[in-house]
């Protein structure tokens, strides 16, 4: 069996030296060279390997367990971790839909299901106004059997009958297109945080941990706003990818 370690070279004068080796652990993660689940060596023998100290190889794996790529296990070693999943936000799809297009299996399970009068940021985003009654709906989404992202979301009372538990156990958009209020289109808006005592434990994570915010507001056809939903992923199995242009326009100005 050829060994993938051996395509590593030992630094070369100029760049930092841990930079050269985690790039090029990166480049043996991203081509499928190391696999996740695959143990990395002792941090002794590689650093022996490299010609280089083991606290030069330590910045080096350090970089890249906290990027999600490699993991720690206590008293087990380095570990190569489970492949992220990617959220592209360039294109409305459902979480389930995102998550089938890559071969990874999606699963829901409904914490709490209510109506409730709208908090003021809901209604806000909703074009209600208060007391307007949502449906609001806990829900906690797995990927690959792992907890992935905690969302909660509130649905317009007025405009959406009550949804049973089981259609909200797969795509809450094909729930409401169901209901008649097919999403068109969706706002989002990204925002590093941290993981709360509740958030971790169920998520599976640490408390203080990385987490990515995505708070979005769908409407349908009609513009007509039907969903409001704030859900908190994982910051070390989740990627997302955006799409910006170029083309210049009349208000661009100067960066």
């Amino acid at each position: 069996m050829i060994d993938p370690l051996g395509r590593l070279s030992p630094p070369r004068p100029g760049r930092p030296a841990y930079r050269q080796i985690e790039l090029q652990l990166l480049d043996l993660i991203v081509e499928g060279a190391l696999v996740p689940g695959e143990r990395v060596p002792a941090e002794r023998d590689l650093a022996v390997r490299l010609g280089v100290s083991r606290m030069t190889l330590r910045q080096a794996l350090d970089a890249l367990v906290r990027r999600g790529l490699l993991e720690r296990r206590g008293g087990q070693g380095t570990f190569v971790a489970a492949r992220k999943v990617e959220q592209d936000l360039r294109v409305l799809r459902s979480y389930p839909d995102e998550l089938r297009g890559q071969g990874v299996s999606a699963t829901t399970t409904v914490l709490r299901l209510e109506t409730v009068p709208a908090p003021a940021a809901v209604a806000t985003a909703l074009g209600l106004v208060r007391p307007a009654a949502v449906h609001q709906i806990e829900r906690l989404r797995g990927a690959g059997g792992a907890p992935l992202l905690v969302e909660t979301a509130w649905l317009p009372a007025e405009r959406i009958p009550p949804l049973a538990v089981a259609q909200l156990e797969g795509s809450l958009w094909d729930a409401l297109a169901a209901a008649g209020h097919r999403v068109a289109r969706a706002v989002e808006r990204l925002e590093p945080t941290i993981a709360g005592a509740q958030e971790a434990r169920l998520l599976g994570v640490a408390p203080g941990a990385p987490l990515m915010l995505v708070e979005r507001t769908s409407f349908d056809h009609d513009d007509v706003a039907v969903e409001h939903a704030v859900g908190t992923f994982r910051g070390d199995r989740t990627s997302f990818v955006v799409e910006v242009s170029g083309a210049p326009g009349p208000t661009d100005r100067p960066h």
